[in-house]
């Protein structure tokens, strides 16, 4: 998406700086709260996580990947919206789509994984090694689901200011 560099707001709004912010804020977020539902689901001892019965650790992605994408793209959605607006620019009226689009992102990634969980080599994995790679999963989906979402809004206002 064209996101102009530097201030472009009539209120001189730095985009890029905030869409950066929003990101980063949003991965930090979504690492913590993988981090926290691992440790909930799977405990924190060092031990072997089953892919399939009993733990069940390749279909965790899919849980991961809905919430994680459902928030990294609802809520900084609405808060720019509520930042832009309060600026008097023009915001699409449909946060259901942008967030949709995260969404429909995280489902993929995340029945990606799973199936590769499920059906790759490994039926079982360390506890520990697998809480690493789902923090990471949480983070990078976070920051790539609140990019695609703020990237689509401000491209969304700007061709609302331009017309």
């Amino acid at each position: 998406m064209a996101v102009p560099s530097g201030p472009s707001g009539p209120s001189g709004l730095d985009f890029r700086a905030l869409r950066r912010r929003e990101q980063a804020i949003s991965a930090v977020i979504n690492a913590v709260l993988s981090a926290v539902f691992f440790a909930i689901v799977f405990g924190l001892s060092a031990r072997p996580l089953t892919m399939a019965a009993p733990d069940r650790f390749a279909l965790d992605f899919v849980p991961q990947g809905v919430m994680v994408s459902l928030m990294a793209s609802l809520v900084p959605t609405l808060l720019v919206r509520a930042k832009l607006r309060g600026m008097g620019l023009a915001t699409p009226a449909s946060v259901a789509g942008i967030v949709l689009r995260g969404v429909a992102c995280g489902i993929a990634s995340a029945l990606v994984l799973a199936g590769l969980a499920l059906f790759g080599p490994l039926h079982e994995v360390p506890s520990h090694p697998a809480l690493a790679f789902k923090v990471v999963y949480g983070a990078l989906l976070g920051l790539a689901c609140t990019r695609l979402a703020v990237s689509f809004l401000f491209d969304r206002t700007l061709k609302e200011q331009a017309a």
